[in-house]
């Protein structure tokens, strides 16, 4: 969701960084105020809110660098990737109480679901998508194989940093799981940062081609020119070397 300069300066000053009126009117207070914001977490300083932005003012995170680095090379990651790192941890809340983070995007994907306990792997990847500012699937957006079934985005020969890798479940080939393809480990599997992986937000190994592996990219997005596994950085579960040069 597009941010106004209403909201964005309600916030600025819920952080501290904005003392001025809430006037919606962008003058040198509140890009000098998001210039601030900006360098403390880390993000290129310049009047700009992307959805990176958008997302650390919101929630008040340490967002996800732009780079990592892998063999002394910087790589740059998409959006909804670096995105997807940001909420590396989240975790469903056992007992009658919900995550409200998980909550929110059944609501903003129109999705009817009240609970965290709903399988929610295909839920946070196509929300990453969403806030990213990319279209998401028009339906079966609660399902694993949705991609797969509405022919969404475009299918890849091969994994890529920030494709989203689905895979079908042994003996139930009407569901399966879906993540974003993160990286690779040094015994050739890929390393899946996901959603609902051990009720959680975190980086699995998975074989690239078990499963029926699929690799789709999200649509509105220009597709890799490389792919396949040697193309990707070595990570590990705890993630990449993350940097920020831009």
């Amino acid at each position: 969701m597009k941010m106004t300069i209403k909201e964005r300066q309600k916030l600025l000053k819920r952080h501290g960084f904005y003392h001025g009126g809430i006037d919606g009117i962008k003058g040198p207070k509140t890009i000098a105020a998001t210039i601030r914001f900006k360098e403390s977490r880390g993000l290129r300083p310049r009047d700009y809110v992307g959805p990176v932005t958008a997302l650390a003012l919101r929630k008040g995170i340490q967002p996800a660098a732009q780079n990592l680095m892998s063999d002394g090379a910087s790589i740059t990651m998409p959006t909804w990737l670096r995105l997807a790192y940001s909420h590396l941890g989240l975790r469903e809340i056992r007992g009658r109480h919900h995550n409200a983070e998980i909550l929110g995007w059944w609501e903003r994907l129109s999705l009817p679901f009240k609970d965290d306990e709903t399988p929610w792997c295909a839920g946070f990847v196509n929300a990453m998508v969403q806030v990213a500012g990319l279209p998401i699937v028009g339906k079966n957006r609660a399902a694993a194989l949705g991609w797969r079934w509405n022919g969404y985005g475009t299918r890849l020969d091969g994994p890529a940093l920030g494709a989203i890798m689905s895979m079908k479940r042994p003996g139930n080939p009407g569901s399966g799981h879906m993540t974003f393809v993160a990286g690779r480990d040094k015994n050739g599997n890929i390393m899946g940062l996901g959603g609902n992986q051990g009720n959680m937000v975190s980086i699995n190994p998975y074989s690239p081609t078990a499963r029926d592996a699929q690799y789709h990219w999200p649509e509105g997005s220009s597709p890799p020119s490389v792919t396949g596994l040697m193309s990707l950085p070595v990570i590990t579960s705890g993630g990449a070397k993350l940097t920020n040069e831009a």
